[in-house]
């Protein structure tokens, strides 16, 4: 919860001590500025001294949710303003034209209201559409971010003063903060407020499920407190013998979330896994996945009640993994494990992933405006918490962003939409996830296409699976790799993660060397030595080698940026002694034209194949050859290529080598390199 300090430092008389409370403040968040802050403190006190207190309350609120000096003064102002007791004109006078129009926008937001739905058949028929247009509206009405997180921080407070209204007015704030404001909250990613939001929403409007939920929660709370700090500290023992460094905290679920599972799931609040949970942070991913594996093999986990949050993220960004263990006393106990990163975005917002979806169910349709200012919002706020206003504003308001579809049929007629530039694996994973991880290619139009192969609006794709008893299927590895797009849907990553990463085989440093060992092998140099390797990672954000293989495994990093990025580098490249290798000599000055040896099993259409992967890659075949070899099911293929850099060499390499059949794909030295 955002607080607010309890016992606000008084003077002799019983009145605020302004300049108490100020050097607080700021004591607590150093960013602000002292001197203004307590003269706009003193003079809405001189005016309005009834608002003062509310001013006061809410500029906590919002330094505590990080904004900036401007947001505070007008949180101290706008209540003042809200019962007319100070005009904007004074405002801009006193504070400045910034906190005028802050001002003067969050109030803006205060004139829409669900009281403008009156009419009975329209309550009854479209009060969801009232509800999202009155959402568009607020949206409309914020020309900068910070105006939507004050009005938020706003309505929580009035919200925690509402039970000494009048019934009807605490109702409809009620259902104005349950209705638009939680649901903003949410979309926003500020978790503090819209928790609160929607408990005291529910307080109000159904007192007798939010008072049942309580005390039943309240009868419990001793013994379920004494158990999550005795757990606490058990898995932090645990983590730590395991050489992992953890925080370990307990986590109380709110009221709301409590009743919205019970009613879901039709469901006991005994039921309800996760009223008991311990939450992990952790320094890294990789560190996430190793937590995990260590509590399911430690306890028994509940597989219904697994999610896995970092590979598919909630819709508002939300990343973290949830799973439910049988505890030491026979009690579920729900575990969250994240990256401290991801804690802090839980907590404060400033979420990455945007998507409109309020409830259970996605509207049919989204207006693209609507769309595009809830992503110019969230770029705004990434750049807030970012740079910290050290970069130009103006351009970033304007900014618009949105996103094209494509129309594509499977064999039975079904029409699927995708995202723009999404592939033949892409479409498997949206046919269903079984398909995705056993998808080998597509018939594309009747025509057999790769894994990568862009699709687009009008075709018809039939998925094309391995066998059943194949135990080398997907997810690979490969899939992973942005730079190959394999995948360009959210949708896709997000299982291909989850199934990958599910593997602790998979994590391990041996699975990252081997993926650098291949690239190194193909680029035509020997298998990197644990000197060089060293030297790979020196010039990296990893602090030893294994960290880096670890996430190379993970796919948390690219191996092919990795290894293109070493390889241009001449200090690196002769600091790793590698010019022992007379081909060598060659590896920091990359050739343009480049020579690639292919062994694959002899088949019709494998040049095809080859030649049509070159040209979509925009790439310039300038040579082909192809041979049978002495086994005459083996063919070896000869290329000569334009290329601009090793990225794009290790690119084409690697696609190469998930053609059908493919066995190896090696630099193949051309006559000039030899001299």
């Amino acid at each position: 919860m955002v607080s607010v300090r309890k016992n606000l430092p008084e003077l002799s008389d019983g009145s605020v001590d302004l300049a108490s409370w100020t050097d607080l403040l700021v004591e607590e968040h150093p960013h602000l500025e002292r001197d203004e802050i307590l003269q706009t403190c003193l003079w809405v006190g001189d005016i309005a001294d009834t608002s003062l207190l509310q001013g006061l309350e809410l500029a906590e609120m919002v330094a505590q949710l990080r904004l900036d000096q401007a947001s505070v003064l007008t949180a101290i102002c706008y209540h003042a303003w809200r019962k007319s007791l100070v005009e904007e004109h004074d405002i801009v006078r006193r504070v400045g034209p910034e906190v005028g129009e802050l001002t003067l926008h969050v109030g803006a937001m205060a004139t829409t209201s669900l009281l403008q739905i009156s009419a009975p058949k329209m309550l009854e028929n479209d009060h969801r559409s009232q509800v999202d247009n009155v959402r568009k509206m607020l949206i409309s009405l914020v020309n900068d971010v910070r105006v939507a997180v004050i009005k938020l921080a706003e309505r929580v407070l009035v919200l925690r003063h509402a039970k000494t209204y009048e019934s009807a007015r605490r109702t409809r704030i009620a259902e104005e903060a349950a209705a638009i404001f939680a649901p903003l909250a949410d979309r926003l990613g500020m978790w503090q407020l819209k928790w609160e939001l929607e408990d005291l929403s529910l307080r109000y409007l159904r007192e007798d499920i939010y008072l049942g939920i309580a005390k039943q929660l309240s009868n419990k709370r001793q013994e379920r407190e004494s158990q999550i700090q005795g757990l606490a500290v058990q898995f932090g023992d645990l983590l730590a013998g395991h050489g992992v460094k953890t925080e370990v905290r307990g986590r109380a679920k709110n009221i709301f979330s409590i009743w919205r599972k019970m009613q879901k799931k039709s469901i006991s609040i005994e039921q309800v896994y996760d009223v008991r949970a311990i939450r992990i942070v952790v320094d890294t991913l990789a560190d996430c996945y190793a937590v995990l594996g260590i509590i399911h093999t430690h306890w028994q986990h509940i597989p219904s009640e697994f999610d896995d949050y970092i590979a598919a993220p909630k819709e508002n960004g939300y990343q973290s993994i949830h799973t439910a263990i049988a505890a030491d006393d026979g009690l579920v106990l729900e575990v969250q494990i994240r990256t401290k990163q991801m804690h802090e975005d839980a907590e404060l917002g400033v979420c990455a992933h945007w998507a409109y979806k309020v409830g259970d169910k996605e509207p049919a349709s989204e207006d693209a405006t609507f769309s595009a200012k809830m992503d110019w919002l969230r770029q705004v706020l990434e750049w807030h918490e970012d740079l910290g206003d050290t970069e130009d504003l103006v351009s970033l308001l304007r900014q618009r962003i949105s996103e094209e579809r494509i129309f594509v049929s499977t064999p039975k007629g079904h029409v699927l939409d995708l995202s723009a530039g999404a592939t033949v694996l892409d479409f498997a994973y949206r046919v269903h996830t079984d398909l995705g991880h056993s998808c080998i290619g597509g018939m594309v139009n009747g025509v057999e296409m790769p894994l990568h192969t862009e699709l687009k609006t009008g075709q018809q794709v039939r998925v094309l699976r391995g066998g059943s008893g194949d135990e080398n299927l997907g997810p690979y590895r490969e899939w992973l790799e942005p730079t190959l797009g394999f995948v360009r849907t959210h949708r896709a990553k997000a299982k291909i993660v989850t199934q990958y990463r599910s593997k602790p085989a998979n994590l391990e440093p041996t699975v990252g060397l081997k993926l650098i060992q291949t690239l190194a092998a193909s680029s035509g140099i020997d298998a990197l030595s644990d000197t060089q390797l060293e030297v790979l990672c020196e010039d990296t954000k990893y602090g030893n080698v294994d960290s880096m293989l670890r996430a190379v495994s993970s796919g948390e990093q690219s191996h092919i940026a990795l290894m293109a990025e070493f390889l241009s580098n001449k200090d690196a490249v002769q600091k790793a002694m590698i010019s022992a290798n007379p081909l060598n000599s060659l590896v920091a000055e990359f050739p343009q034209r480049m020579g690639l040896s292919v062994t694959a099993e002899n088949r019709h259409g494998l040049l095809s194949d080859i030649t049509q992967l070159v040209a979509s890659m925009d790439l310039q075949i300038l040579a082909a050859s192809g041979e049978v070899m002495e086994l005459i099911t083996h063919a070896q293929i000869a290329l000569e290529v334009e290329l601009q850099g090793w990225r794009q060499y290790f690119q084409l390499a690697s696609r190469i080598g998930h053609l059908k059949g493919v066995q190896s794909v090696v630099r193949k030295p051309l006559a000039r390199d030899a001299r």
